[in-house]
């Protein structure tokens, strides 16, 4: 005997419902190495060991997909499905739309990676604030990237806009090295990856540190809002449990 249209209806959503619960999360995540990229086709780097551990711990199932942080940040902010990305800095305009885990990772402070022939000025300088004053300097930045609160500020009053690489750090590398900008921020980690490619050993490209510059940012796990509370909650308290994810 058939069901009524009323109980089939009811079924059919049912199911759906638990087909959705059981989906597998997204997480999606950039081309940073070490912190995050991709070996015979699967997540590797030291941040996604640790995603995976959150999650695994969480027991939450999930997917990976490498993708240009751009993307990322605009599927963040279109919210049409539940996904993550690892990683990312905590900004006031990302908090309208995202929702945050407890910090997995605390950087080191930003160096400044600059072209050989503007090293001895820049180094002449003595602030990081007054490098970013410099009416002479172009620098450049990473597009769609946060490098913290503070230097953000900055970068954004710079007196000649920042030119921007359109995927990766090591893109911006390349282009301080063809001198299209004087210079760009990098992360430690990112610096000291870079070092063991032989390329970078024959650039013109030299890393400056300031006493001054800005403490290192936390790094959390980001989501859109249709990852439910709960779910976050299950994510934080597994970050909790997990001794290697606390932050200095």
């Amino acid at each position: 005997m058939p069901l009524p249209p009323r109980l089939t209806a009811l079924l059919t959503t049912g199911l759906t419902g638990v087909a959705a619960a059981q989906a597998p999360l997204l997480i999606e995540y950039r081309d940073k190495p070490p912190y995050t990229y991709t070996v015979d086709g699967k997540p590797a780097g030291f941040l996604m060991e640790r995603t995976t551990q959150v999650l695994r711990r969480a027991g939450i199932d999930a997917r990976y997909a490498e993708v240009p942080i751009r993307r990322t940040m605009l599927n963040l902010q279109a919210n049409t499905a539940a996904m993550c990305s690892p990683g990312l800095y905590k900004t006031a305009e990302r908090e309208a739309f995202a929702r945050y885990s407890l910090p997995i990772h605390r950087d080191r402070p930003h160096a400044v990676l600059a072209h050989t022939s503007v090293a001895a000025r820049i180094r002449r300088l003595p602030s990081v604030a007054r490098l970013f004053a410099d009416t002479q300097l172009q620098p450049g930045q990473v597009d769609g990237v946060s490098y913290g609160a503070q230097l953000d500020q900055w970068l954004a009053s710079t007196p000649k806009p920042p030119l921007r690489a359109q995927l990766s750090p090591l893109q911006l590398v390349r282009m301080v090295a063809a001198h299209r900008v004087d210079y760009m921020l990098i992360d430690q980690e990112d610096l000291g990856w870079l070092r063991r490619d032989p390329e970078l050993a024959e650039l013109p490209v030299t890393h400056i540190e300031f006493t001054d510059m800005p403490r290192g940012e936390l790094r959390y796990i980001a989501c859109s809002q249709q990852v439910a509370p709960q779910t976050m909650e299950r994510i934080n308290q597994a970050i909790r449990e997990l001794p290697e994810s606390s932050s200095d």
